[in-house]
């Protein structure tokens, strides 16, 4: 894999440079990054609804290393559903290095969900280790039956009346587990109420060398109130025509 900006190099190691990314954790809630892939004409998942299919062995060691650096990773139950979640791994080598950096071995999931329209018999919650048990965020209005099939396999956390309030949820991640940085995975939904809400500090994007045509989502798709955020090109690497994107927040932008 080599870098293109800012700083041209050979031989870069995934791991190594997203690890040393600095991700201060702004007041009251952790540093806030997603972690998206699209087609060169902004596709987010292909023909089958899903992403994997626009994948490769460069997207596969960024995906790795970005997960490895996260206290929690956040989806929708849409895609926890559609991608087939099960909870978070990661080799020895990177669990060593994490318990350097003083974070527990794998990062903890959490799905979002303000109906609890997931079934407590996923892969997610039945392959979940008792120390690392998924968090499920949700609503007060959420149905009581299923709140309590959930709590019996997660940590079911009210965040909301009616919608998931994502300060609130941030902060409640902050509280609970002490994340300092929280990945969201998707999806498009999901990731447009971070737009919405100007919570977004860091955007990490592998554009893949497809085409896809047709009315593909986009990494972002939902009502953002005309919120815009300038984000500032932090690096770039490639590996067989894959590109991979980091963006943060430009606080100099407003």
């Amino acid at each position: 894999m080599r870098e293109l900006w800012p700083s041209p190099a050979d031989d870069i190691d995934p791991v190594t440079a997203y690890a040393a990314d600095d991700r201060p954790a702004p007041p009251g809630r952790p540093w806030v990054m997603t972690n998206m892939i699209a087609s060169v004409d902004g596709a987010a998942t292909d023909a089958a609804g899903t992403s994997g299919g626009f994948g490769g062995p460069g997207d596969r060691a960024v995906f790795v290393a970005v997960r490895a650096v996260a206290d929690v990773i956040v989806a929708g139950a849409g895609t926890v559903i559609a991608e087939d979640y099960g909870p978070a791994r990661l080799t020895p080598a990177l669990a060593a290095l994490r318990a350097e950096r003083g974070q527990p071995g794998v990062p903890r999931i959490a799905v979002v969900t303000a109906s609890l329209r997931i079934e407590p018999d996923r892969r997610l919650f039945r392959e979940a280790s008792p120390d690392a048990r998924p968090l499920v965020l949700t609503t007060a209005r959420a149905d009581p039956d299923r709140r309590r099939a959930l709590a019996e396999v997660a940590e079911v956390v009210e965040v909301g009346d009616e919608r998931v309030d994502w300060p609130r949820a941030l902060a409640a991640l902050r509280s609970v587990t002490g994340a300092d940085v929280v990945l969201c995975e998707g999806g498009p939904q999901t990731n447009a109420q971070l737009v919405a809400g100007d919570l977004l500090d860091e955007q990490c994007l592998t554009v893949a060398p497809f085409l896809v045509g047709d009315e593909a989502p986009r990494i972002a798709e939902g009502p953002t109130t005309g919120a815009r955020r300038r984000l500032r090109l932090a690096r770039v690497l490639a590996d067989e025509g894959y590109l991979f994107l980091r963006y943060v927040r430009d606080e100099q932008a407003g």
